[in-house]
C-alpha cells in the first residue's frame, strides 16, 4: 500500500527522518532531534554501539539497525518497504553529524522520494558548517568535497577540479593519519591561499590553525600532536593565481615535485632527477626541494 493510499484509509504514514546528532559535545543534540528519536519505531544507526552510546545518555530506548556504507544498498528495500507497508516511523542517524554529508544515507533518502515517502530533516550540527563559520574566509559561496581519495591518479584528478572550480572556498575532511601530509599537498598545490584546520570540534580539546597555507602547513609539520582527532579544512584559493610566463611550468617547483611524490611514492631526491629529466632546470627543482624540506621536512 502507497503513503498515500494508507493515509486515505486512515492508517499510520511511514516516514524518513533523517536527524542530525552531535559531532563531539553531547548537549548539541536538538530538543527536536531527543524527541524524534524517542518516538521512532525505528532507528537507523551507522555504528549501533556508537549511537547506543548517545541514546543510552538521553535515556532513550527503542529498536536500533545497523546501516553503514557497506550494506546500505542491500538494507535499503527492506527498510523502505516497511515503512510504507507498515507505517513505520524510521529515524536515520549517522556517527556525528548530519547524515548524507560524507556519511551513509543518499541511497536510502533517493529511493525513499522515489516511492513517494515523505523525507524530513531534523537540523542540527554538520562539521563542515561549524568549521566554515569559525574559520574567518570567504563563504560567500563554498564547495564541500569531502575526503580526498588515496590513490594517487584519483587524487591527481581530485585536486586539478578544485583547482579548476571557479568557487574559491572549499572544505575538504581528512584523517589524523594524513594531515600532516595532506596540509603540505596544498600548501604546494595552491601557494598564496589562506587556510583554517579545525580539529575535535565541539570536543574539551579542540582547536583550530589559521593563516596561509603555507604558514598552516609548517605548524602540523612541528606539532608532534598535530596526528590526533579528525580534521575540517577550509581553504580560500587566491584571487587571482599568477599566469605562469611563456616556457615556465604552469604549476609551481613545490607543486610539481609534491605531485611527483605523490604519484609515484618515492623520496625528494628521486622526484628532482624525475622532473630534471624531463628537461625542467635542476637548479631551480633543487632550490625548490630545499624551501619543502624546510616548511615541512620532506623526506630525503
Amino acid at each position: 500500500m502507497k503513503p498515500q493510499d494508507r493515509e486515505r484509509e486512515g492508517m499510520t504514514v511511514g516516514r524518513l527522518y533523517v536527524v542530525a546528532t552531535p559531532i563531539g559535545n553531547l548537549q548539541d543534540l536538538s530538543p527536536r532531534a531527543k524527541e524524534v528519536l524517542e518516538q521512532a519505531d525505528l532507528i537507523l544507526a551507522e555504528d549501533t554501539r556508537h549511537t547506543g552510546g548517545l541514546l543510552s545518555h538521553f535515556g532513550i530506548g527503542g529498536p536500533m539497525l545497523s546501516y553503514h556504507k557497506f550494506n546500505e544498498a542491500q538494507r535499503s528495500g527492506e527498510i523502505l518497504r516497511r515503512i510504507v507497508e507498515e507505517g513505520l516511523q524510521v529515524a536515520l542517524v549517522s556517527d556525528a553529524g548530519t547524515p548524507c554529508i560524507s556519511d551513509p544515507g543518499g541511497i536510502l533518502v533517493r529511493e525513499a522520494r522515489e516511492l513517494g515517502i515523505e523525507v524530513i530533516g531534523v537540523s542540527g550540527p554538520s562539521a563542515a558548517i561549524t568549521a566554515l563559520s569559525v574559520a574567518g574566509l570567504s563563504t560567500e559561496s563554498f564547495a564541500f568535497y569531502g575526503f580526498p581519495p588515496r590513490e594517487s591518479g584519483k587524487r591527481e584528478d581530485f585536486f586539478a577540479g578544485i583547482l579548476a572550480c571557479p568557487i574559491p572556498t572549499f572544505v575538504l575532511y581528512e584523517s589524523p593519519k594524513r594531515i600532516v601530509a595532506t596540509a603540505a599537498e596544498l600548501a604546494a598545490r595552491f601557494p598564496g591561499a589562506r587556510a583554517c584546520y579545525c580539529c575535535d570540534l565541539t570536543k574539551l580539546y579542540e582547536k583550530s590553525i589559521g593563516g596561509s597555507v603555507e604558514e598552516t602547513a609548517r605548524l602540523l609539520a612541528e606539532n608532534p600532536n598535530a596526528g590526533r582527532g579528525e580534521y575540517v579544512i577550509v581553504l580560500e584559493k587566491p584571487a587571482a593565481p599568477p599566469a605562469p610566463q611563456e616556457g615556465e611550468a604552469p604549476l609551481s617547483p613545490e607543486a610539481l615535485l609534491v605531485e611527483q611524490m605523490v604519484k609515484t611514492g618515492g623520496s625528494l631526491k628521486e622526484a628532482v632527477a624525475a622532473l630534471a629529466a624531463e628537461g625542467l632546470r635542476k637548479k631551480e627543482l633543487y632550490q625548490a626541494g630545499l624551501r619543502l624540506k624546510a616548511l615541512f621536512g620532506a623526506g630525503e
